[in-house]
């Protein structure tokens, strides 16, 4: 049923999760810059003004298709607080590209006698297809999504997740917090204190990024949910 109520554009908790998802991004390409620059000595020039660019294209343009679906079902549930799922970088596939496709190929061909500047760029040609290659297959197997869940134990479906997490998100951190420790265990003890304790920090302040304040339905697309 169709609502009369305006849709809510822009609330509080919306800067929480802006600033989560735009920090993670940047992590996630640091981390890319960083391997393959400093491990692998591909030239910065070709990292910094083609590979990021067009990451950053492709994840406004999944954004703005996310943005678009959370309009279609907000119209046709009359649910004004809808939004989308926020689009963003894959930090387990970002890792396996760096490590395994991109800096060993871009190390063959220099090996191969090729001058480095080309085999940076042929590098980038192959981490493209690499990408489409991997597009193609996962709108394949997404007709096999449900089939999936039916047959693998949830927990055989994300403890490969939870690992990557509990290392990445969670191991990772503790080196800058105790790096810092008055800074970082002070940082620490809010985000406990928040997310473990839940209780409200004052002026209603957000905990942590992922503590969204906003009021607003998170909405995943998948088969008959999609609009």
């Amino acid at each position: 049923m169709a609502s009369d109520r305006k849709y809510q554009w822009f609330t509080l908790g919306d800067i929480n999760g802006f600033f989560g998802l735009m920090f993670d991004n940047v992590t996630v390409l640091s981390f890319l810059a960083g391997v393959l620059v400093l491990a692998f000595g591909f030239p910065a020039d070709i990292v910094y003004t083609r590979m990021f660019p067009g990451t950053a294209l492709g994840v406004l343009f999944g954004d703005l298709v996310y943005t678009w679906m959370a309009f279609r079902l907000a119209r046709r549930t009359g649910n004004q607080t809808v939004t989308a799922m926020p689009l963003g970088l894959d930090t387990p596939s970002t890792i396996g590209l760096a490590l395994v496709v991109l800096g060993p190929a871009f190390v063959s061909l220099k090996a191969g006698g090729m001058e480095v500047r080309q085999a940076a760029l042929m590098t980038w040609y192959i981490g493209m297809a690499t990408m489409i290659m991997m597009g193609i297959l996962k709108l394949v197997l997404s007709f096999c999504g449900a089939w999936i869940q039916k047959v693998v134990p949830q927990a055989g479906l994300l403890g490969s997740l939870a690992g990557v997490g509990l290392a990445l998100i969670g191991m990772t951190p503790l080196i800058d917090v105790f790096g810092l420790p008055l800074v970082g265990m002070i940082s620490l003890g809010v985000v406990l204190y928040s997310l473990m304790a839940r209780m409200r920090l004052p002026w209603n302040i957000p905990g942590s990024w992922g503590q969204s304040l906003s009021g607003r339905h998170s909405i995943t697309c998948w088969g008959r949910s999609c609009p």
